[in-house]
């Protein structure tokens, strides 16, 4: 019964559970806002997307720093690569997409496939270019190469990502009302994360002595709660 009780106070505490469900739902909304305001320039959606992935998953997954200092900390460092790739992106789409057009309009089917395929292994590639970004300090031909190669190595992960984006897009367009786009995005991304992160770290080897390195840590907090546990209980 004791025991009971105790689990029960956790739950409610500071530290418990619940407190630290809401701290964190707070915390993706605020950064849920912060990107959808930095994607309004449109040159500025590809590093308003590295930035909420950083910040994302080194705030709100591994408790590193704080959620909108860690983003528009990210903005500042990422900006002219970002706007750059989203200026290569938005252009290299609309060149390929007036390609598909008029070859549908010509009647062209074989040519019409052909951009269409491009279209697909872009979008492939598109995935992993800002994540690459958000980690690693590289030129953007680096940048387009590394996101090359992991669409294909990872290709379950690049088709899970490719399928999850879909669905967020049309649930938020046609399902969920509007005031859903705040929390949405966020909760796809801190979802993301586990999948995406699987594939950045086959590229960056963990190295002993590296304080730096907060993207191989466990959740000090997990470690700290289950050692104030073992204290309660020899207590008792």
């Amino acid at each position: 019964m004791t025991e009971r009780v105790m689990n029960v106070k956790e739950w409610f505490s500071y530290e418990g559970r619940l407190m630290q469900f809401l701290q964190k739902t707070g915390e993706l909304i605020l950064l849920n806002i912060a990107f959808i305001l930095c994607c309004i320039p449109v040159v500025t959606i590809g590093p308003a997307l590295t930035s909420f992935y950083y910040a994302v998953v080194k705030s709100i997954r591994h408790e590193r720093g704080n959620p909108l200092e860690e983003f528009f900390g990210s903005m500042k460092r990422t900006l002219g690569r970002g706007c750059l790739l989203t200026i290569e992106i938005l252009l290299g789409a609309a060149i390929l997409y007036l390609g598909k057009t008029t070859a549908q309009a010509a009647g062209n089917r074989h040519l019409m496939a052909v951009y269409l395929g491009l279209l697909v292994i872009g979008a492939c590639v598109i995935v992993y270019v800002f994540p690459v970004l958000s980690r690693f300090e590289m030129k953007l031909s680096g940048i387009w190469k590394l996101s090359f190669v992991m669409a294909i190595r990872f290709l379950p992960i690049t088709v899970a990502m490719i399928a999850g984006i879909a669905i967020v897009v049309w649930t938020l367009f046609f399902i969920l009302p509007m005031p859903c786009v705040v929390i949405v995005p966020g909760v796809f991304c801190l979802l993301a994360t586990y999948l995406m992160e699987r594939a950045l770290l086959a590229y960056m080897p963990k190295t002993e002595g590296d304080e730096d390195a907060w993207y191989y840590e466990k959740r000090e907090r997990k470690q700290q709660k289950n050692e104030r546990k073992e204290v309660r209980h020899e207590g008792l």
